[in-house]
């Protein structure tokens, strides 16, 4: 007599898996301190803090897939994923991105070189003839972005930049500050690079962004509101102070 009630709670409990919407699916890359690789193998830092964060708040759930980041903007242009982390605004990518309207977090955008040359790169005009490494489909500021009087190189990951620089297969290399800076602290490559002298009036401000070709118009209205949230209780201030060697 058992048996039938022990069918219908099986079905109900699998009409209410069935029922729960699937979770978005998130394109990232390693790009410290804001997603780091873990001893496990696992996914950390500030941005997998952030989303932590905001599924609690929010009930919605996050699938973080790693691809490289030109793949991942490439599946946002696509219409396969839902979201990215860590994006800088850009024409371009506004026409197939639905921006968050506010960032979550702001870095400077700078050039870096062996210690010898970025005491003497003081000026953008001295950029000419150098050999300058970036990472492909990353945004910095103009007119560097678009200046293609510019010798650039074009690599899928900071790692790459900052290896081929101390090997001397560029001369220089460009990236954010917030990014760069924490790499090199507690790396073989602290003493064979140095932040350039010369430092563009600029900022990256990082966003949250939806693909405008997938239905996700509520779940946007959602983390919008989350995440304005966490920015007026000073929860992202105090989480990125984690990677930053100060105490929360």
């Amino acid at each position: 007599m058992r048996a039938p009630w022990l069918l219908c709670l099986l079905l109900f409990s699998l009409s209410l898996r069935a029922a729960e919407p699937a979770p978005l699916v998130v394109m990232t890359d390693l790009w410290p301190p804001f997603r780091m690789q873990g001893a496990d193998g696992s996914l950390q830092g500030l941005d997998i803090d952030l989303l932590n964060e905001l599924s609690a708040r929010t009930g919605l759930r996050f699938d973080v897939q790693r691809a490289p980041w030109a793949r991942g903007l490439a599946e946002l242009q696509q219409g396969r994923a839902d979201l990215m982390t860590g994006l800088a605004k850009t024409p371009e990518r506004e026409a197939y991105i639905h921006y968050l309207a506010q960032p979550y977090y702001a870095c400077s955008p700078r050039f870096y070189a062996t210690p010898v040359h970025a005491a003497s790169l003081n000026r953008y005009e001295q950029l000419n003839g150098l050999r300058i490494g970036y990472v492909l489909e990353s945004a910095y500021f103009e007119p560097f972005d678009s200046d293609t009087r510019l010798n650039k190189v074009a690599v899928t990951t900071e790692t790459q930049l900052l290896e081929m620089l101390t090997r001397g297969r560029l001369q220089a290399v460009i990236g954010t500050d917030c990014q760069v800076d924490y790499q090199l602290q507690e790396s073989a490559w602290r003493d064979q690079v140095a932040k350039a002298v010369y430092q563009p009036d600029a900022r990256t401000e990082l966003y949250i962004g939806f693909s405008r070709l997938r239905n996700r118009q509520a779940e946007y209205r959602t983390l919008s509101e989350a995440l304005e949230q966490l920015r007026a209780e000073g929860w992202i201030t105090r989480a990125a102070r984690r990677y930053q060697g100060e105490t929360p």
